[in-house]
């Protein structure tokens, strides 16, 4: 019994460490899981598209550079890095949204998730708001609406659900304008 109790710690230690060493091997080579190319990934929640994705948070401080990369991927869809394109060049709009809603309420700040349902023609069909810690319905609403002006490219994967993260912080408004604005 001894040697199955020592057996078991011993392969507990051993999965640790091995989590432990990869994790710290990741951080030295630089990998972050938060980097533009891995900020989307497929989702689960594309119950009403033919795929999806959960894109990285959009700040409202200048355009994030986003990887070169075709805007349809070989297989037909439309890629993530298009998305965060067309995203970027939203933020005058995202910011003028943001400024009316701080006249009313100068602390006003946290996360708006915009969900939008993009047809296979790359039309938005909808976009709204679905969820955050933002109570503010009319700046949710004008999010969506900005958001949901993008037209993306054709894709001949289908349709595609995306779900995005707006963080919104009284003091990026504050910050100089985005590049291009």
């Amino acid at each position: 019994m001894t040697t199955l109790k020592h057996s078991i710690l011993s392969l507990t230690i051993g999965l640790f460490s091995a989590m432990f060493i990869g994790g710290c091997a990741a951080d030295a080579a630089g990998v972050d899981e938060k980097t533009t190319a891995e900020a989307v990934s497929e989702s689960g929640n594309a119950k009403k598209g033919d795929y999806g994705y959960e894109m990285k948070d959009l700040r409202l401080v200048s355009g994030e550079a986003v990887p070169a990369a075709d805007a349809v991927t070989p297989d037909g869809r439309v890629a993530p890095e298009e998305v965060m394109r067309q995203a970027n060049a939203k933020i005058p709009a995202l910011r003028a949204c943001y400024a009316e809603a701080l006249k009313k309420d100068p602390g006003l700040g946290g996360k708006v998730i915009v969900r939008m349902h993009v047809e296979k023609d790359g039309s938005v069909s909808s976009s709204r708001v679905s969820g955050g810690s933002i109570g503010d319905a009319a700046l949710g609403s004008c999010l969506a609406k900005e958001l949901g002006s993008m037209t993306l490219p054709a894709a001949t994967k289908g349709s595609l659900e995306v779900f995005y993260p707006i963080e919104l912080n009284p003091s990026d408004l504050a910050s100089s304008a985005p590049s291009g604005a």
